[in-house]
């Protein structure tokens, strides 16, 4: 499995920025998303796509537009 690596480089406000392992850049996420992490952490992250929630939205965009075109 692919991963990235980030660096917790500071937590405010309910958000943390993370420095990605390349020293490129920076993300700013909720906190709640990395349970548990503090500043100065190292993480190891994956993503997958959500064919679920990618199908749930594709239909309600169709509907919306069916909806626009009447």
């Amino acid at each position: 499995m692919r991963y990235a690596i980030f660096f917790v480089d500071r937590i405010m406000g309910g958000l943390a920025t993370l420095l990605p392992g390349d020293g490129e850049g920076s993300v700013t996420i909720p906190l709640f998303c990395l349970p548990g992490a503090k500043e100065g952490d190292w993480l190891r992250a994956s993503f997958e796509i959500d064919l679920d929630k990618k199908g749930e939205m594709t239909r309600e965009i169709d509907a919306l537009m069916d909806e626009l075109e009447k």
